[in-house]
């Protein structure tokens, strides 16, 4: 669902007329429980508004099948901006509707690459788009006795979020401890 195409880069399967199915994690082992800060650069398919393409492409951290978080980009014709959500999936449960998300406004754009970045440590994250932090939390702001999340695999997400990925690129990808 994540294709390799060379020269340090890869590309989610999928195109206008077949988008990327739901969700795919493609995940690495991690052996530093309490901390990771990952970082990729995302090239949304596309060119300009208005070609249908769409991204959902961004990061995860993993505990277990019942435990991770997506960090997830929303860039799509029906809405005037993009986002950076955040979902979870805690002891077996993931909610849609708890999504956390910041609006970007233009700042992540159709076929303009860009650097997504999250350093987080079980409980607190900051996000960075191209070096600028646009949203940042602690998982106790959601859930308040919610324990921090074991880290124990890091690496990148294609998310379905009201449509799927038309074929976002990634390069660089970077799991920092």
């Amino acid at each position: 669902m994540i294709d390799v195409t060379g020269n340090g880069a890869a590309r989610v399967r999928g195109t206008v007329e077949k988008p990327h199915p739901n969700r795919t994690l493609y995940t690495l082992p991690w052996d530093q429980v309490g901390f990771a800060d990952l970082e990729v650069t995302i090239t949304p398919p596309g060119d300009e508004r208005g070609q249908a393409h769409c991204c959902r492409t961004g990061l995860v951290f993993w505990q277990d099948r019942d435990n991770y978080l997506t960090f997830t980009v929303y860039l799509d014709d029906d809405y005037h901006g993009s986002s950076i959500a955040l979902f979870t999936k805690r002891h077996g449960f993931e909610e849609l509707y708890d999504a956390v998300w910041t609006m970007l406004w233009t700042k992540i754009d159709w076929g303009k690459p860009f650097r997504l970045r999250i350093p987080f440590d079980g409980e607190r994250f900051v996000v960075f788009v191209d070096d600028e932090p646009v949203m940042q939390r602690a998982l106790t702001d959601l859930y308040p006795d919610d324990p921090p999340l074991r880290i124990l695999r890091v690496g990148l997400a294609v998310n379905w979020e009201w449509g799927n990925d038309t074929g976002s690129s990634l390069q660089s990808f970077i799991a920092r401890r």
